[in-house]
């Protein structure tokens, strides 16, 4: 009898209006944005919104840094188990996916302003790199930024691409950043993020390229002296989900993650409000802050383009990636 009323009181809970019995969805999403800064701040906007609109189908977990670097993040998200997305920089899909198109973006001097990068993101690489990703196990959200990088450095200041040659270069791990230090002449050590500071600290490498903001926020700025504003890379960032994983959910959901495109732009304009207190920020370190000469970034500009052609055209597609990329770059207002 006891078993009927069970069997019972279940069916009719099932019958009656407003009790929900749809199947929920974990969204765990790894990255090694700090806290408190832009780009953590629109990933938990992201954590707000699907959550919410989604009714609470969508439980997103993001998943602080750890001992698990951008490379193997993206790893874990294609599988969609221990992490079914992540919000890293495009050379990490790149090395951790085996996308070697998505380095084309990454070479050295290819934008020389935030409306071009914006205007190819938005206009031309989603959809050109929506597809890439999606034949090696990815689906694209966001288009987010790490920014533009510049070089840092112990002892003295690199002006010149022949300075390069007198340091060990901190590179991320990523195809396209040795690619750029070999042209440039410079010894470069690829290292995970995480294991950047323990280098500085112990003069395994003598500086690195990043964003002022990620420098200061990851805590790498205190073994620096110096900070070049070369602006050599502008490096996108996206937020990527498991296609296995995204391709199992209900179409509502599926159409409701994709609208999260919509973040991109502001999450952007974010990460550039802080520049200028970034620069403000590095006195309090110790660090000086040098700004090229219009010379002096010419010569680096020279330096980095004789790698263009010849890079993307050792990349299947890779050529005609980058046609659409300067053809976009001409469009940009």
């Amino acid at each position: 009898m006891r078993f009927m009323a069970m069997v019972v009181g279940m069916v009719l809970a099932a019958a009656l209006p407003g009790v929900s019995h749809a199947q929920t969805y974990e969204l765990n999403v790894g990255s090694l944005a700090p806290k408190g800064t832009p780009w953590m701040d629109l990933l938990e906007r992201f954590e707000k919104e699907v959550e919410s609109e989604s009714g609470g189908r969508i439980n997103v977990i993001i998943r602080p840094p750890g001992v698990m670097g951008e490379v193997e993040m993206v790893r874990e998200t294609r599988k969609g188990e221990r992490l079914q997305g992540c919000a890293v920089t495009t050379g990490a899909i790149a090395e951790g996916g085996n996308i070697p198109q998505l380095n084309v973006v990454e070479m050295p001097f290819l934008f020389s302003s935030n409306a071009q990068a914006d205007y190819v993101l938005d206009n031309v690489l989603f959809d050109v790199y929506g597809e890439v990703l999606g034949r090696r196990g990815f689906t694209l959200a966001v288009w987010s930024e790490n920014g533009w990088r510049s070089f840092g450095t112990k002892g003295t200041p690199i002006k010149s691409p022949a300075d390069l040659k007198n340091f060990k270069m901190r590179s991320q791990e990523s195809d396209v950043h040795m690619e750029m230090y070999k042209t440039f002449g410079a010894q470069a050590v690829q290292k995970p993020m995480t294991e950047v500071l323990t280098a500085l600290q112990s003069n395994v490498i003598d500086g690195l390229d990043n964003t002022a903001l990620y420098i200061q926020a990851g805590g790498l700025a205190e073994p620096l002296d110096h900070f070049v504003l070369t602006r050599h890379i502008y490096q996108p960032a996206a937020i990527v989900f498991s296609k296995r994983w995204f391709d199992g959910l209900p179409a509502d959901l599926q159409t409701l993650l994709k609208s999260k495109k919509a973040l991109g732009p502001g999450g952007r304009a974010a990460i550039r409000s802080e520049e200028a207190a970034m620069m403000e920020n590095f006195e309090l370190f110790g660090v000086e802050v040098h700004e090229l000469t219009s010379a002096e970034r010419q010569a680096f500009v020279e330096v980095a383009r004789t790698m263009h052609d010849r890079y993307a055209g050792g990349i299947d597609g890779g050529s005609g990636i980058l046609s659409k990329i300067r053809a976009g770059i001409a469009k940009a207002p």
